[in-house]
């Protein structure tokens, strides 16, 4: 009889009972005493870890379950609950609880399975690794989606902008917002999502020209264990997963590989997915978004985008528009990028000088707000008073004023203004990084290969 120590004064079917609950197949209890010997280990052991009772009893746990830190408990007197177990040849959930008499001196630990069936256990990891990787990604993006996410201007285009983004917030058909680098237009996805019914669902953005071609498959879909070499061992799910119940941004989709569009177009119209290496078919909820700053009817020519995958994430379209197209905006884009950085930089001037903020309206942005973010974080930085003055700002801002802060004439035609400020900004750019390209082409909103391109135009180096 198992329980030895029970009152005598038991009857045999309340012994039983007792026997039942401690050497059952659900639970497969091991009971040692305070040396970390097993003095009890249940009978459905050798079905379940592949240990044999006759052979354990009197032998350290160690011995017994290799894997096991159950003699840990007894030490520490501190429960482990929940804790997994790669035992009998699968991954288990296993509690381990420290025993006590009536004095409250430890006598000893049980050990017992919370889970016996893997396919719960594999269940449970994977809604663990579901949370585990929300919650990096939201770590991820805190800085990304700190501070006010407005669309910020009073001007015509933008009151459009704002009206459009409004009207589809309220249906779930998918979106295509365009427009040129650094317009904003996550921004405008953001608002979308923020004024919907999936406001308190997540928001997932997908850099879709950030991630190697090799590597998008298993970012978007996710991937089982042991899918591919180097894969985690309790796999990953990917970022529709990670969507579920809320908004997917599928930023610049014109990069997308050919091959991937025609598995993103099946997830985008069954709203289900299978993971890299699984069999099980998962079930989404999600509204997609998609923004690119490339011409997708072009491509569409030239067959490097699918048409059936353009008519499916354009149901409804937006266009950001560009920042010299609404100059009249430029000082309330302005206050409110300053309002922002002061609060990440810190003791930064709170205000900006009059005939600085003529050169900031006056000037083309070829990298429209990012380009306007970039100078203001340079020119808060450098500047030492209560305010933001001329001389904080790049010469290519500068350069065409006069010392009287008028500015000079004949300037020659727009074109070619445009691209020496272009070319000036890149030397900027690239001299203020050490040469580095991949953060210059991030710096700038440019695909690397963009960059690239522009460099050997204007014969730029390192």
């Amino acid at each position: 009889m198992v329980l030895k120590s029970i009152d005598r004064k038991m009857d045999q079917l309340d012994m039983e009972l007792l026997e039942a609950i401690i050497d059952n197949p659900y639970e497969c209890a091991t009971i040692i005493d305070t040396k970390g010997i097993v003095r009890f280990i249940s009978h459905y052991s050798k079905e379940l870890i592949g240990v044999d009772p006759a052979w354990a009893i009197g032998r350290h746990v160690k011995e017994v379950i290799k894997e096991t830190n159950l003699n840990e408990v007894v030490e520490t007197g501190r429960a482990k609950i929940g804790e997994t177990l790669f035992i009998g040849g699968r991954v288990q959930i296993i509690s381990r609880i420290p025993l006590r008499n009536r004095e409250g001196k430890i006598i000893g630990a049980v050990g017992k399975g919370m889970f016996h069936h893997e396919s719960k256990v594999m269940d449970i990891q994977k809604r663990l690794e579901l949370i585990n990787s929300k919650l990096k990604y939201y770590k991820d993006e805190i800085k990304t989606l700190k501070g006010s996410r407005l669309l910020i201007g009073q001007s015509d285009p933008v009151q459009r902008t704002k009206k459009l983004a409004l009207q589809v917030s309220s249906s779930d058909i998918p979106v295509l917002i365009t427009g040129e680098s650094g317009t904003g237009k996550e921004t405008i996805a953001y608002y979308i999502h923020g004024n919907s019914r999936r406001a308190e669902g997540p928001f997932i953005r997908v850099n879709c020209a950030a991630i190697p071609p090799e590597l998008i498959e298993s970012e978007l879909f996710g991937y089982e264990a042991g899918a591919f070499t180097g894969a985690r061992a309790h796999g990953k799910p990917g970022r529709f997963e990670l969507a579920n119940n809320g908004t997917i941004l599928l930023d610049e989709i014109g990069d997308m590989p050919l091959t991937m569009q025609a598995k993103l177009l099946r997830v985008l119209q069954e709203h289900e997915l299978e993971r890299i290496g699984g069999i099980k078919t998962i079930k989404l909820d999600f509204r997609l978004i998609a923004s690119t700053n490339k011409d997708l009817q072009e491509m569409m020519k030239k067959a490097t985008f699918r048409e059936d995958l353009y008519y499916r994430i354009s149901s409804f379209h937006i266009h950001a528009p560009s920042l010299r197209d609404i100059p009249e905006d430029v000082p309330l884009i302005t206050r409110h990028l300053m309002s922002n950085l002061n609060q990440e930089i810190g003791a930064a001037p709170t205000d900006i000088a009059d005939h600085a903020m003529e050169m900031l309206k006056t000037y083309k942005w070829p990298g429209n707000v990012r380009e306007l973010r970039n100078v203001l974080e340079r020119g808060l930085i450098m500047a030492r008073g209560e305010q933001l003055n001329p001389e904080h700002l790049p010469e290519r801002i500068t350069g065409i004023w006069g010392k009287d802060h008028s500015p000079i004439q004949n300037m020659g035609s727009l074109r070619t203004t445009m691209a020496e400020v272009e070319k000036k900004i890149i030397v900027d750019t690239l001299q203020s990084v050490n040469g580095n390209r991949i953060k210059a082409a991030k710096i700038l909103g440019l695909h690397r290969s963009s960059l690239y391109e522009k460099m050997k135009h204007y014969g730029v180096s390192e």
